[in-house]
């Protein structure tokens, strides 16, 4: 293989590791975006009669934040 064919595989890998990285990385953001999309799913489920839905998805919210402000 020529040179420049290994150094494009290497930097391909490169940015692969990275974007996995990124996504895949624990961050306080995204458990208050979960907790957010969860308390609104609870808030829909109350609203349409469906209790005991609500408040599982609220206590779920709940640790959701609780994990954010952990990892604060």
């Amino acid at each position: 293989m020529e040179w420049w064919k290994i150094l494009g595989i290497i930097f391909a890998l490169l940015i692969l590791f990275a974007l996995g990285y990124y996504f895949l990385q624990e961050n306080s953001q995204k458990y208050y975006q979960k907790a957010r999309r969860a308390h609104k799913k609870g808030e829909r489920a109350y609203a349409s009669g469906n209790f005991d839905l609500a408040e599982s998805l609220y206590t779920k919210a709940e640790e959701y934040r609780k994990r954010a402000r952990e990892l604060e």
